[in-house]
């Protein structure tokens, strides 16, 4: 032990190496993993990533050789009273939003608009990321029904929080409180009046119907795809598709980014083994004598060999744990630039990274260890 501690330059050298290997190590690992949660819990901002519809079957319209459109045949809406079916497929557990959607026509005075009635609960939990200039809709409100408005609407009709409007379907209308203007999101809901699902089914004349359900699976790793059949198996008719396609792309381009730079990690890591090696053996060469000398008073190879792998692990402990450091700090520093997430420290990988870092010293001392064992004690005393 004294002897590791005497040669500090060479010491220096062979942990400095294997703290390079480590610092890449972890702040692969801490970055991409980072990135990998980001970007999981950015996907879940946006909404779901299963959509339930009924299933339509186009039709070809055939005149002789002329083709006259096609006939779509099939239900156009989910009953109510079907969804709670839903919670009995064998992932159940991974269910986090069921949200109901059912869609249609109204006017407000003499113009059309697309209105969606939603569950204002399970909505707000898929919408979590819209802006709203007033408040989130409620429920029935002393009988009063509150609607949010798109951007496309509100601006135009100059409508704010409080404003009061009028929408109609056939012989049915119905005074509405407007509770909030949705900010521009960029997708279809700028231009609907969102309000909740017993009051559109109540104007559309569509009392106990949907017209589809946007589900979101709890977990980052769901099985979607699986869950979509799950979910056909338990609700006859329906379509249920997963959406999550881009984020299994966006997934790929992060695992080949990860991949890459753990390739490089391993390399700088048989450096590191290389460079540890290289010193310990420089070191058995300065020390021919000593061990000579220890095997000719009755030191035993196993003795030899213990010494020199007790160095190669006081290398690499030293090395991992100060590689774990200095690459959680890079990591903190590396991963907002490339992967726009701020990571915590990953404490788990701590012992598996000094164990690698260990084990590398170890292997590192396989090499002057045989070196050490083929010094032959009679030689070196005779140059004594």
């Amino acid at each position: 032990m004294k002897d590791v501690f005497r040669r500090k330059t060479k010491l220096a050298v062979a942990v400095l190496g294997v703290v390079v290997a480590a610092t890449a190590i972890v702040a692969v690992v801490t970055t991409f993993s980072a990135a990998t949660e980001g970007l999981y819990e950015e996907s879940n901002r946006f909404g779901a990533n299963i959509i339930v519809r009924p299933k339509i079957e186009s039709i070809p319209l055939v005149d002789g050789y002329s083709s006259m459109g096609s006939l779509y045949a099939g239900e156009n809406y989910i009953e109510e009273s079907e969804i709670s079916r839903i919670y009995t497929i064998m992932d159940s557990t991974s269910l986090s939003v069921v949200a109901p959607r059912l869609y249609g026509i109204a006017e407000i005075g003499d113009a059309s608009v697309v209105v969606m009635g939603v569950d204002p609960e399970q909505e707000r939990s898929l919408k979590s990321w819209w802006n709203i200039q007033g408040h989130w809709l409620s429920t029935e409100d002393a009988g009063q029904t509150e609607v949010l408005v798109g951007s496309d609407i509100g601006g135009p009709l100059g409508l704010e929080e409080g404003s009061m409007i009028t929408l109609s379907k056939g012989n049915i209308t119905m005074d509405v409180r407007v509770a909030g203007v949705i900010e521009s999101t960029g997708s279809n809901e700028d231009s609907y009046v969102i309000l909740p699902l017993a009051s559109s089914q109540y104007l559309l004349s569509r009392e106990g119907k949907v017209s589809s359900l946007e589900v979101r699976a709890l977990c980052n790793a769901c099985p979607v795809e699986d869950m979509s059949t799950q979910i056909e198996g338990v609700l006859p008719g329906m379509e249920a598709r997963a959406m999550s396609q881009i984020v299994q792309n966006e997934m790929a381009m992060i695992d080949h980014s990860r991949s890459s730079a753990m390739a490089v990690s391993i390399i700088t890591l048989l450096v590191s083994t290389l460079t540890v090696g290289s010193t310990m053996l420089a070191s058995v060469n300065e020390k021919l004598k000593e061990i000579g000398i220890m095997r000719a008073i009755g030191a035993s190879d196993i003795q030899v060999v213990s010494m020199l792998f007790l160095e190669g692990a006081i290398i690499g402990v030293v090395g991992g744990s100060i590689g774990f450091l200095i690459g959680t700090l890079a990591s903190f520093v590396a991963a907002p630039i490339l992967v726009g997430v701020t990571p915590d420290p990953m404490w788990n990988i701590l012992l598996p990274v000094v164990a690698i870092c260990t084990l590398t010293g170890m292997v590192a001392s396989l090499v002057p260890a045989k070196k050490a064992l083929g010094i032959d004690p009679a030689e070196v005393l005779r140059s004594v």
